[in-house]
Order: C-alpha cells, then sequence, then structure tokens
C-alpha cells in the first residue's frame, strides 16, 4: 500500500525536541545579549524615580537627615543635589569630584534642566546624557518639589550608566559556548528518547504483523508505557478473540459443509435411484421423491437458517413489535408437539397458566421458542423429558424455562453454547435443526434487550432461560 506525508515517530519527536532546544537557547540569546541593555536602562530609570520619590516623601520629615541622603548616594552611586526655589543649595553630594553633570562647571546647564521638569506634566525630567569629561553615558533626573506652579525647590539626581558592550561581548561568548553544549546535548538525548518512546510501538507492530500472518498465539508487548501497555492488553484480547472467531470459522465451514453434504448425497442417489431402478416402480418412486423433498426441505432450512443468522448478526432484521400474551403462544407451539409426542415417545410437561402480556415481535418469539424446545429434544435423556416452564417474578417480569434431562454441559463450555455453530457434545439421536438454532435465540433475545442465559449441571440436565418485561392480564391470579 502506497502512503503519502507518513511521518516516522521517532524523527518526529527528535525533530520537536530540537526545536524545544532551539527555542530555548534563542529565547535565552534574545533575554541575556539583545535586550539586556535597553532592560538595563528601563531598570535604572525606574530606580532612579524611586529614589527621587523616597527623598521627596521624606525631605520634610524631622529624621530625615542629610546622612541618609548621604548613605542613598554612595549606595546607588549617585550624585545629589537638592535646591530650593531660589536656587540656593539646600544637600549636595558629589561623586565625581565636580566632574558630574549637576555639580561644577557643567552645573550652569541645571537652570534647562530645570525648566524641563516646570514643563513637565509629571513635574520630573530625565534624560540619557554624555559627561563630556569622562565621554560616557549618563542618566540625568530632576524633580520638582511641591507644585509645578510654586515650586518648593528641586531634587537633581546623576548616575553613570555602566558601558554594556564589554558585558555583553563576555555574555554572548558564554551563552554562544553553552549554547552549542546545550544544543549537543539536546540532540543526544532527544535521539534516545524518541528510540525509547519508538521501542514499544516497534515491539507491538512486530507482533501486529505476525498476528495478520495468522499467528494468534503472538504476545503483544507494551511495557515502558501506561498507554502501550494498555494498547498491548486489548491487542491480546483481540488476538484471542479472533483466535476463537477463526477457530468457529474452521468449524463453521467444517459443519456446514458436512451438513451440506449429506442431504446433496442424498438426493443424488436417490435421484439416481429413480432413474436406474424405480422409474416404473410408483410405490418405490413416491418412497424415492419423498426423501428427495425431505433432504430438499432439510437443504432449505438450513440456508434459511443461515440468511437470517446473518441478518441478525448485521442489525438489517427488522422487528415488527406487537402486543400479545406469550402464555397462549407457548400453549399454542406445545399443541403442535402432540404428534411429535404421540411419533418419538417424548414428553413435554408444561407449566404456564398465568396470562401474560409482552411487547415484542411474535413471529421472533415464536422462533426462540422453538428452537429452544428442538435443543431440549435433542439433548434430553433417556426419559425424553422436556420441561417448559412460565415465571412470573413482581407481576412486570415474566421468565420462561427450557430444561432438559440429559447429560449436562460442562462448565468451561457454557460460554461458548450461544456462539454460531457450536453443539457441546452430539447427540445419540438424530438432531433435529442445524446447529444455528442458539444462535439465532442469542441474537432475537438481543435485538429485544432481553437477559437470557443457560445452566446446567453434569448428569442432570440444561435449562436454557430467557426474560421478557411486561404485565400479567389477569390482576387478581396468585403468583
Amino acid at each position: 500500500m502506497k502512503r503519502h506525508n507518513v511521518r516516522n515517530l521517532r524523527n518526529t519527536v527528535w525533530m520537536y525536541f530540537v526545536i524545544f532546544i532551539s527555542s530555548i537557547l534563542i529565547l535565552i540569546w534574545f533575554s541575556f545579549v539583545v535586550s539586556l541593555e535597553s532592560n538595563y536602562k528601563n531598570i535604572k530609570t525606574k530606580n532612579i524615580i524611586s529614589i527621587a520619590s523616597y527623598i521627596l516623601n521624606g525631605w520634610n520629615q524631622d529624621d530625615f537627615t542629610s546622612d541618609k541622603l548621604d548613605e542613598i548616594a554612595y549606595a546607588n552611586d549617585m550624585c545629589i543635589l537638592i535646591q530650593n526655589s531660589t536656587g540656593y543649595t539646600v544637600y549636595s553630594y558629589d561623586m565625581m569630584a565636580n566632574n558630574c553633570l549637576i555639580h561644577g562647571i557643567y552645573g550652569l546647564n541645571l537652570f534647562k534642566y530645570r525648566a524641563e521638569a516646570l514643563a513637565s506634566s509629571t513635574g520630573y525630567f530625565y534624560a540619557e546624557v554624555q559627561n563630556p569629561r569622562f565621554n560616557n553615558d549618563t542618566l540625568l533626573f530632576v524633580m520638582v518639589i511641591g507644585s509645578r506652579e510654586d515650586p518648593e525647590g528641586y531634587i537633581y539626581l546623576n548616575t553613570s550608566l555602566v558601558p554594556l558592550k564589554s558585558t555583553t561581548d563576555i555574555i554572548k561568548n558564554q551563552v554562544l559556548r553553552i549554547g552549542v553544549m546545550l544544543f549537543v546535548l539536546g540532540l543526544v538525548i532527544a535521539y534516545f528518547l524518541a528510540r525509547l518512546i519508538e521501542s514499544p510501538i516497534v515491539r507491538i507492530t512486530r507482533s501486529a504483523k505476525k498476528l495478520g500472518q495468522g499467528e494468534y498465539s503472538e504476545k503483544f508487548d507494551g511495557k515502558g508505557y501506561a498507554e502501550t501497555e494498555l494498547l498491548a492488553d486489548t491487542l491480546n484480547y483481540a488476538a484471542s478473540e479472533i483466535s476463537k472467531v477463526d477457530s468457529l470459522r474452521r468449524d463453521l465451514i467444517a459443519n456446514i459443509s458436512h451438513d451440506l453434504r449429506t442431504p446433496l448425497t442424498m438426493v443424488k442417489a436417490y435421484a439416481e435411484m429413480i432413474r436406474d431402478l424405480s422409474g416404473d416402480n410408483p410405490e418405490k418412486r413416491s418412497e424415492h421423491i419423498n426423501i428427495i423433498i425431505e433432504e430438499s426441505d432439510r437443504l432449505a432450512t438450513l440456508v434459511n437458517d443461515i440468511l437470517d443468522l446473518s441478518k441478525l448478526e448485521s442489525g438489517n432484521a427488522e422487528l415488527n413489535i406487537t402486543e400479545f400474551c406469550i402464555t397462549d403462544i407457548i400453549n399454542e407451539i406445545m399443541e403442535r408437539y402432540k404428534l411429535f409426542s404421540e411419533q418419538k415417545g417424548y414428553t413435554f410437561i408444561v407449566t404456564a397458566e398465568i396470562p401474560f402480556m409482552v411487547q415484542a415481535d411474535v413471529v421472533k418469539i415464536q422462533q426462540v421458542l422453538y428452537n429452544l424446545i428442538n435443543n431440549a429434544i435433542n439433548y434430553t435423556g433417556e426419559n425424553k423429558t422436556v420441561y417448559i416452564t412460565q415465571i412470573i417474578k413482581d407481576k412486570k417480569t415474566v421468565r420462561i424455562e427450557i430444561t432438559d434431562t440429559g447429560e449436562g454441559i460442562d462448565p468451561e463450555l457454557l460460554p461458548l453454547i450461544f456462539d454460531r455453530y457450536y453443539r457441546a457434545e452430539k447427540s445419540k439421536r438424530e438432531v433435529i435443526g442445524t446447529g444455528l438454532g442458539l444462535s439465532i435465540v442469542k441474537q432475537i433475545l438481543k435485538q429485544h434487550n432481553c437477559q437470557f442465559g443457560v445452566r446446567s449441571e453434569k448428569g442432570v440436565g440444561s435449562t436454557f432461560w430467557f426474560e421478557m418485561e411486561g404485565y400479567t392480564a389477569d390482576e387478581n391470579a396468585e403468583i
């Protein structure tokens, strides 16, 4: 079979794992190299705004001394200048020996910076400004004390922005080196992980091929993962069921071939006898023709049973649901067995007296009863006694039991008794039917959603039963 766009599991797992590792490395590269400088400046800006707000909030407090301002300036490597509204210096801390942007000769620009803060809607101004003395980038911050309309003073902060080029170069080299090692390690891990995931599936696939070749004893091994173990258990169960079906199929072909061969042989033999021997003898000819007709009927019955079972199993058999008294149906059927009883010496003990109404397909239920009674006739004991019993439970359920007095069925064979063409044992007398009766019973009762089953005891006999929902026609009847 030609396959299109089919991906190998091992390669797929390997590919996705490589994509995952690559994505992580790209994220690390972007975070630590590409966006490092912008993140640093953002953090520095938030930090300087926070310090200015802290100074502004504590400025008028008695315990807010110059020592605290010194600690802040020293801890943050920052120059601080605080002026009143007239420009008089109230506090100053210079970290750069008059070489920062708010002290010394560069302090001439304070008026410009102050004007920017007053013009701002936020009351503060900050910018990245290059220090001409050291030729490095610094962050300048100005905040108005009080309102912009009536300022009480100004806070100036200036701190260096550490040059990050050398730092980013070092990080780039480190990330590149670590990235290569992680990528190689990821490839190795991905390869072995893919092999590990693939292993139970390969084993199951190998066993499935053997199963497809008819090796039903093959056991599926899915050890490694819960999902593959569940799949293996399911396939082991399927293999067991397929083995049973295949065995039944072989038995079915063998049994049908045998049952077809016998009447066909008889038809051919008696047809030849009519042609060669009894053609001129009316009595013999009539006898031979009757045998041919009987064997033809037997063939027709077998074919019809096979067709009925196929329809039932495929779900194509439609039910004609009507309401009827199943008690009357049982008694009517047993009336038809009277002649058979007289000719063959069978005894039928019927216990079905209280009328019970059910809703079902009356023709199909009659077929169930006929098949179960014929099965009991085939396998009953030497006393040729069959019991047909109706039991009403709680006036809502009727249970029909058909019991023989034969040899019984082995316990291990009971689950198979309703399988297609299965027979527990060959009867000592001529078998009535085709061997498909119980399978037809099973399918009809399943279509009607009826409970059914069989119980048996070796040397005592077997009882086949089924239950139907309904009601008693006689409400005053004692159950």
